[in-house]
């Protein structure tokens, strides 16, 4: 089986669900120099992502209020994404196999701890996707980032570079919708079962 290589959606994870998320920085829009990283209301994005090696692939997310659960698919590719944040969990779902696996996401995601101790810099103002939002620079010495998130928490367009690999991908927003689907959406469906075999974030058929 090839292999399909989906870094794009671990960014997403990793910046858009918050899994990123510095330590109290949910709190408010500026939050001491902090930008809101969680939605406060579910919503609906397509992104484009490119990947560090120069691909391109249109992923459609689906976010719940606070960032807590995410929803990941692609008319490009086989496989859904249920992304648990709280757990550290995200779920890879195979419909056409009716299976899925269980990933552990901080395992496979190593670029999601760049942005703990960032120091986030203010940039100015843009508009993306139709949406007012906020240019910020984030540096550690883990690695770097820039986001232009809006005042409710979504993030339109975010790169993130890490110290240790370089560029991993990023991402804009095309189409922005106020709304998600049911929280049910956001589980495996009924009858699916664990898969016999492995699935990697990163590829399937190891």
């Amino acid at each position: 089986m090839s292999r399909i290589r989906v870094s794009g959606f671990w960014l997403l994870a990793a910046m858009g669900a918050c899994a990123a998320l510095p330590a109290g920085a949910e709190s408010g829009a500026w939050n001491g120099g902090r930008p809101l990283l969680a939605p406060t209301h579910p919503v609906t994005i397509d992104y484009l992502v490119t990947t560090r090696d120069g691909g391109t692939i249109d992923v459609h997310v689906a976010i719940l209020a606070g960032g807590a659960r995410l929803r990941v698919t692609s008319p490009e590719l086989p496989t859904m994404f249920l992304v648990d944040r709280a757990a550290g969990i995200a779920q890879v779902v195979l419909p056409v196999l009716r299976a899925y696996s269980t990933v552990d996401i901080r395992k496979y995601d190593p670029e999601q701890h760049e942005l703990r101790a960032a120091v986030f810099t203010h940039r100015g103002q843009s508009r993306i996707a139709g949406r007012a939002c906020t240019q910020w620079q984030a540096s550690s010495p883990e690695g770097s980032g820039s986001a232009c998130i809006t005042a409710d928490g979504i993030l339109l367009e975010g790169e993130l570079t890490s110290a240790r690999h370089g560029a991993v991908a990023r991402v804009i927003a095309s189409r922005v919708q106020d709304g998600a689907p049911p929280p049910g959406e956001f589980d495996v469906p009924e009858g699916f079962s664990e898969s016999p075999f492995r699935l990697d974030p990163k590829g399937f058929g190891r």
